[in-house]
């Protein structure tokens, strides 16, 4: 659909507007004549037989609430013969000046300024809402070079540059779409379906002088306030007609602007994840429909809300959005989130690491020789050592390996890995079969000592060329992540229905629904490597959310042990995504 069509479309939307309007008017008008023959027959039940419909006192009360209904349109309406510069006086909004110091509105400044070269449109006027701490924005404007852009104060701290471009965007497709003029069109008449109730509340106001004539005001107060309540849901239905295909299509329109979904999405994730987008202000109700997002908290949602749901909204720019919106939700920092982080802390504890090993030690690692030896005596564990390797210095230094303990199992890997890779690639085969013929006899079972052995593999024998992230969903390596996290779950707790438990909670929103816990012999080592060089492919954003449920799942006993530590890094290395030894536990 093209600029043009929009613009057809924008007046066939003021057309349906008028409809429903109309229809508004005779449903409200036809509740206050209902709920008022109730209360005339109830209080006055000699005139119970006389015909309502067509009478005198019908057409009375019809006249006086369109009357009511009218005068609400128009008062809104000479609120805001100022066009939208009036709405934001209502609303308090600030201007943003040209030279504005602050940071966060210089970063306003820019995005709106590069989106309106980007789209031919002129610079709109600039507003802040400095009180709301919500994230929302909305423009108003009756023709696109009147056109302001209003932005909460929560949207300027709460948002990156490119979150913030993604809210931009999409209102200005508002703009483009001719939006802006059926919004305000649209504010003007629902206050006029909604003044029924507002004169409710002011009968019901205890005024002294009302005193003689109370029970009067009062049943005529609830009388109006019960009939303003089904003006406020007519009035939610319209702006819910008319305003969800409209959201739907801006969102649209606004990665076809940046060119890219994360943005916008990253928006929508904050708002969801707890940033929220609900206002405090008088007018937020009136404004509910030409919002970023909600600016009011509605029943019934599904048939009410002017704006479609955040995860229809998220699912809409990608089938995997709503996963990345769960995996974000977690309050304490991610796993994911310690990955290529270098610290002291981290820097003192490698330091102790490389002084708790022995000096023979460290020298064997420089041999070729010693340094294979460790290696086997890494994938041996606490299994019987063959006679092979039983005797001489090679029986020393498998014995040395035990005694440090679990911790430093990893660390002498990487130093073991450098020294073997300048053998020739044969030997370097040979190595590798070796190990692999260990794993076997040790029955498959031991996580941590498939991890190392792969690891050695791919650092011994590398690919060609890197795996390039060319995985962009989920769905895409169900099958594979099925695997992973099966054989972790596992790992994690060997009861069966504990495992099953911890796979389904950790699981959610990244495995379509039917993916269920593999049993541990369909989780052999060659299933590990194929689903894992896979997942090696995803983009960075996937990669980071499968090492985040990776961590939930193998420490998901409260207890950080060492060596599920080690096997979590283990995999991160496998994923190409460095993890340092010391990190926090991600719940």
């Amino acid at each position: 659909m093209d600029f043009f069509q929009h613009q057809t479309q924008a007046r066939r939307r003021t057309l349906l507007l008028a409809l429903y309007f109309l229809l508004a008017l005779a449903g409200v008008t036809a509740a206050v004549n209902l709920v008022t023959v109730v209360l005339v027959r109830l209080l006055l039940p000699g005139l119970a037989s006389a015909p309502w419909l067509g009478s005198g006192p019908f057409w009375w009360v019809s006249l006086s609430t369109l009357s009511i209904m009218a005068y609400g349109s128009l008062r809104k309406a000479w609120q805001l013969r100022g066009g939208a510069t009036a709405l934001t006086a209502l609303l308090s909004a600030r201007e943003v000046d040209a030279d504005a110091g602050d940071q966060p509105l210089r970063r306003l400044r820019n995005v709106t300024e590069e989106m309106a070269i980007a789209s031919g449109l002129p610079v709109p006027r600039l507003f802040v809402l400095d009180s709301e701490t919500g994230i929302n924005a909305f423009v108003a404007g009756a023709r696109p070079d009147q056109a302001l852009l209003v932005v909460t104060r929560g949207a300027l701290e709460q948002l990156s540059r490119e979150e913030l471009q993604g809210v931009v965007a999409h209102e200005f497709s508002h703009i483009l779409n001719g939006d802006m003029r059926l919004n305000l069109q649209l504010m003007t008449a629902l206050s006029g379906i909604l003044a029924v109730g507002k004169v409710g509340e002011f009968l019901l106001q205890p005024i002294s002088r009302r005193h003689r004539y109370q029970p009067l005001f009062f049943t005529g107060g609830v009388l109006m306030m019960t009939v303003g309540y089904a003006g406020l849901f007519f009035g939610r239905l319209i702006k819910a007609a008319i305003s969800r295909q409209r959201e739907h299509l801006a969102d649209a329109c606004a990665v076809q602007f940046t060119r890219q979904s994360e943005g916008l999405a990253g928006a929508l994730i904050k708002i969801r994840n707890g940033g929220g987008s609900l206002l405090h202000s008088l007018y937020a109700e009136d404004i509910s429909h030409m919002g970023f997002a909600e600016t009011v908290s509605v029943h019934l949602r599904a048939l009410l809300s002017s704006h479609p749901p955040l995860e229809q909204r998220l699912r809409a720019l990608g089938p995997d959005w709503n996963a990345r919106a769960r995996v974000r939700a977690r309050r304490a920092p991610r796993a994911s989130q310690h990955i290529g982080f270098l610290d002291d802390a981290n820097l003192g504890y490698a330091r102790s690491l490389v002084a708790s090993i022995p000096g023979p030690l460290r020298q064997a690692l420089a041999g070729n020789e010693g340094a294979e030896t460790i290696l086997y005596a890494l994938a041996l564990g606490p299994r019987p050592v063959p006679p092979a390797l039983a005797g001489g210095k090679r029986g020393e230094w498998i014995q040395q390996v035990r005694q440090l303990g679990t911790r430093l199992r990893l660390p002498l890997l990487d130093l073991a890995l450098p020294t073997l890779a300048r053998q020739p690639l044969a030997r370097r085969q040979a190595i590798i079969d070796q190990l692999l013929g260990i794993a076997r006899q040790r029955g498959n079972r031991d996580l941590l000592c498939w991890a190392l052995c792969a690891l050695a593999r791919t650092r011994l024998l590398p690919a060609k060329r890197l795996p390039e992230p060319a995985l962009h969903r989920f769905g895409a390596v169900a099958a594979d992540l099925q695997v992973v996290f099966s054989a972790l779950a596992w790992a994690a707790d060997s009861a069966r229905h504990t495992a099953v438990t911890l796979f389904q909670q950790a699981t959610r929103g990244l495995l379509p629904a039917g993916r269920q816990l593999l049993p541990p012999d369909r989780c052999t080592p060659e299933r590990m490597n194929h689903s894992v060089a896979r997942l090696n492919r995803l983009t960075p954003p996937l990669k980071s959310a499968v090492i985040d449920t990776a961590a939930d799942l193998i420490l998901a006993d409260g207890r950080i042990q060492v060596a599920e530590t080690e096997l979590l890094r283990a995999l991160c290395a496998l994923l190409d995504s460095p993890m340092p030894p010391l990190f926090r536990r991600t719940r």
